[in-house]
Parts: structure tokens; sequence; C-alpha cells
């Protein structure tokens, strides 16, 4: 039997350069608000937003451009005793994922089979996005690719070029 048979169908995969995930932790006293004023203030772009409401409280995670820790260190330090920041992350994008609990099941079935960290997770319709341990994004890309199909002409893995808001 064709193995690629059983696999599920994406229609592609995007990998993040270089991240830091900055969460706000739950009851720490402060808003997400005041983490995304300090960010914005600063000019610091954030590439993936996921927010919680955790006991009536809105918390959340986010991730930076790696070479704007110091800055976001520096933006964030009033509100320091409330950061977690995790480094390096990166970011796998599978899309379309069409809603399919299946396939979200499956993935992070795969992920921890082969002991991958998933530090977060954000979903809209149409994209599910994971974040783990940048140095392994290429053994995510593994574990993930035996369970999709791709299009023979789907888009490079790794992003070609950047853009950053000045």
């Amino acid at each position: 039997m064709d193995s690629s048979l059983s696999r599920l169908p994406i229609g592609g995969l995007k990998l993040s350069s270089e991240l830091v995930q900055i969460r706000l932790l739950p009851n720490s006293g402060f808003f997400v608000h005041e983490m995304l004023r300090r960010l914005a203030d600063h000019r610091i772009n954030m590439t993936m937003v996921s927010l919680d409401a955790t006991d009536g409280e809105l918390t959340g995670i986010g991730c930076i451009f790696a070479e704007d820790r110091r800055l976001a260190e520096a933006a964030l330090q009033p509100i320091g005793c409330a950061i977690d920041m995790i480094s390096p992350v990166g970011a796998m994008t599978i899309f379309p994922h069409q809603a399919r609990m299946l396939l979200i099941g499956k993935i992070l079935s795969a992920l921890g089979r082969d002991g991958l960290p998933v530090y977060g997770m954000a979903s809209s319709h149409s994209a599910l996005t994971l974040t783990t341990d940048y140095r392994r994004l290429d053994d995510a890309v593994s574990a993930v690719c035996r369970i999709v199909s791709l299009p023979e002409n789907h888009a490079p893995f790794r992003p070609e070029f950047r853009v950053k808001q000045l």
C-alpha cells in the first residue's frame, strides 16, 4: 500500500526565522495590553500572537525576531517578573488545515512521538502555527511530513526574504 494514500493533504508548510517567544504569565497582576503596548512603543514587531483567558484574565504568548530580544528585554523590564522568554524558538505554519481536528491531533502526536516540544499553538480558519525549538525545526518538518502530503509545486519551507516595519 502506498503510504502517501494515508497522508492528509495540505497546501503548504512554512518555517520562520529564529524567534523569541514571550509569555505573559497568568495571575501576574499585569495585563496583556501592557506587554503589547511596551513592545509597540519600541517598534518591536510580533510575528505571532495567541491570547488566552485564564481565570477571567487575558494572558498570552507572542513571538519576536531573535535580534530584537535585547530591545524587548529593556522595553519589558518594568513588567519583567510577569514575563517568561523562551529562545531559540521557531514557528511552523501548516496551511490550510480547514478546521480539521484530525490533522491537528495527528500533527501533535507526530511531534510528541519524536520528542519535539510544542511551546505554543495558534490557529486561524486556514492556518495552524506551532512553536518549537528552533534548532529542531527540520526534525519537526520530518515528523509532520510523515503524516501529510504536500502539493508537488509547494513553496520553499524557509523564508526567502523578510519585510520589517520601520
